[in-house]
């Protein structure tokens, strides 16, 4: 009878090990209650009545068994950390080769695409981006990516703009002079992009996935709401503005922030600031329009520059005046400049190189 016993015991203390086992190696799904349970199910035939050699038998055993479970599960974990594809911020700091100066470029599978301007790009659920007739020229890579696996990559010059629609429904409208990175397909537990510009974002909801958005300055974290992110490497400020939900913002010095709708966080060398803004103020570019609320006129001039792609020079009496009002963006650089400068008691000029030189009269 003791000797069947022990075979039982034996063959239970096996089977629960390897129960623990097969936890550990489905590294996607990994449920640490069940690796206790497993591992209280082994504690509790160690603390059975059987003979002291039978015990101290199994004491070498566990000890050898679990030793192998935990190095299975740090091998498990690492692999489910490392494995997985994900967007880090270093990408930001790689050359991007032979880009035009006025065409909006996407880079996928290994293949350099030129879209027309305001190109709409949506993703299928495999990862394939649908396209129609908006490419105007394409080199194919040599090595195709596996497209669910693959990172890809947008940039829209000055003066151009584009929208995206994400393998999980999710949109993003993309303003000039701005560059994201992103997966085809989002992973199972997170999605993640990267961005240097500015793009608006309407998150589809998804609980169980957060989205975050990384840029140099800060992290936005979100489950599905509508936000504005400006985050140009050449400016000294950059800002979150959500229009409805709700995010977190977290800086690269750990300061956090929780915004409501209609606040604007602002991030500088010095700090972070909250306030209440008109949101309407902040997001309006994706509709072609510029709505000032006492800007200043240099602030202007430089987001005309990028909108339009043009260079506009002014000199230091300019920069500081005020301006308030709306301008329609849909119009020729000129007509807007002209509309500027006859409110602003400015003149202007456009030399052989097309760029637009603004003085006081």
């Amino acid at each position: 009878m003791n000797r069947e016993q022990n075979i039982k015991d034996r063959n239970s203390f096996f089977q629960a090990g390897r129960y623990l086992l097969e936890k550990v190696h489905e590294t996607e799904s990994v449920d640490r209650d069940d690796v206790l349970l497993s591992w209280k199910e082994v504690e509790s035939r160690l603390e059975s009545e059987h003979s002291h050699k039978l015990r101290i038998r199994y004491v070498f055993s566990a000890v050898a068994a679990s030793v192998a479970i935990l190095l299975a599960v740090g091998i498990g974990f690492w692999k489910y950390g490392n494995d997985k594809p994900g967007v880090s911020l270093s990408l930001l700091e790689q050359e991007i080769p032979d880009l035009p100066d006025n065409e909006v470029v996407l880079f996928a599978q290994n293949d350099k695409m030129q879209l027309k301007d305001e190109a709409s790009v949506k993703y299928r659920e495999d990862g394939q981006p649908e396209l129609d007739e908006q490419v105007v020229k394409k080199i194919s890579g040599r090595e195709k990516e596996d497209a669910r696996k693959a990172i890809n990559q947008i940039v829209v010059p000055k003066g151009r703009k584009a929208d995206i629609i994400f393998s999980d429904g999710t949109k993003m409208y993309v303003n000039a002079g701005s560059r994201v990175i992103y997966p085809a397909v989002f992973e199972k537990g997170k999605r993640e992009i990267i961005v240097e510009g500015e793009v608006y974002l309407d998150v589809k909801k998804d609980p169980a996935r957060p989205f975050i958005v990384k840029t140099k300055d800060f992290e936005v974290k979100v489950l599905g709401t509508q936000f504005n992110i400006c985050a140009y490497k050449e400016d000294l400020v950059s800002s979150v503005v959500l229009v409805e939900g709700k995010v977190e913002v977290e800086t690269t010095n750990k300061e956090k922030a929780v915004l409501s709708p209609n606040q604007l966080i602002s991030i500088d060398d010095e700090g972070t600031e909250v306030k209440e803004v008109d949101v309407f103020e902040y997001i309006c570019w994706k509709n072609n329009m510029m709505l000032l609320n006492n800007r200043t006129a240099g602030d202007v001039f430089e987001r005309l520059s990028r909108h339009y792609g043009r260079q506009i020079m002014y000199d230091g009496e300019v920069k500081n005046i005020p301006v308030s009002g709306k301008l329609d963006l849909r119009e020729k650089p000129e007509e807007v400049v002209n509309i500027l400068c006859q409110s602003l008691y400015l003149t202007y000029d456009v030399d052989e190189n097309k760029n637009i030189i603004i003085s006081k009269k």
